[in-house]
C-alpha cells in the first residue's frame, strides 16, 4: 500500500472510530436523567509514578447537579447544586464555598449532556471505537485534554490530562442508570463549627 493510499486509509478508519464513540455516548446519554457509580481515581505524574489514590460514590442529576463522595483516603464531599459548590475535607473540618464552575471545566457533566462537546470542545480523531477524546477550546482550563472509555455503550473510565502533563484517571464501576436519588445528596449544610472559605 502508498503512504497516500494508507494516511486515506487511517483518516477513514479514525474517523469511523470517533462516530462509533460519539454515538455510545449519545445512546447511553439519551433518556438519562440520573446515575450514580462507584469511582476509583488515580492521579499519576509526567514520568507515570502514582501520586495521589482515592475512592468513593459519585452521583449525577441532569442538567448540573452532582455531588462525589470520597471515602479513601480521608472522607470528603463535593456537593453542587448548579449555582453554588462545596467542598468538605472531613479531616481539616474546612469547608470551601464558590460559584460552581462552567459546565466546560467540568467534562464528566457531558455524560448527561453531551450537547457541551460541540459547545466547548473540540473531538480528536482516535483509532479506538471505545475511546472519545476531547479537548477544551478555552485556553484557561484546568485540563489539556480528556479521554472517555467506554465498554460496550457504557462509560467506564475518564482520563484528564492537565496543564503539566499529570494524568487523572477514574474508573466507574457499579454505575446505575436514572437511580432513584434523594434530593439531599445535592444540598449541603455546613456542619456545626467547621471553618468556612469563600470565593476560593
Amino acid at each position: 500500500m502508498n503512504r497516500i493510499a494508507f494516511v486515506l486509509v487511517a483518516v477513514v478508519l479514525s474517523s469511523q472510530a470517533l462516530a462509533d464513540a460519539r454515538d455510545r455516548l449519545d445512546r447511553f446519554s439519551d433518556g438519562l436523567l440520573a446515575l450514580s457509580a462507584e469511582f476509583s481515581q488515580v492521579t499519576l505524574d509526567e514520568r507515570g509514578w502514582p501520586q495521589d489514590e482515592s475512592s468513593g460514590w459519585l452521583y449525577f442529576q441532569s442538567p448540573d447537579r452532582f455531588r462525589w463522595s470520597y471515602q479513601e483516603p480521608f472522607p470528603q464531599e463535593m456537593v453542587a447544586d448548579g449555582s453554588q459548590l462545596w467542598h468538605f475535607d472531613e479531616s481539616l473540618e474546612q469547608v470551601t464555598v464558590r460559584e460552581q464552575p462552567a459546565a466546560d471545566e467540568s467534562p464528566l457533566m457531558v455524560l448527561t449532556r453531551p450537547d457541551l462537546l460541540d459547545r466547548f470542545y473540540e473531538i480528536e480523531p482516535t483509532d479506538e471505537d471505545h475511546i472519545l477524546r476531547f479537548r477544551p477550546l478555552s485556553e484557561d482550563g484546568e485540563f489539556e485534554l480528556a479521554s472517555l472509555h467506554f465498554i460496550g455503550d457504557t462509560p467506564a473510565a475518564l482520563e484528564l490530562v492537565d496543564r503539566f502533563g499529570q494524568l487523572t484517571r477514574v474508573e466507574l464501576h457499579s454505575l446505575v442508570r436514572n437511580p432513584e436519588l434523594d434530593e439531599a445528596l445535592f444540598s449541603f449544610v455546613i456542619p456545626e463549627g467547621a471553618d468556612v472559605l469563600e470565593g476560593y
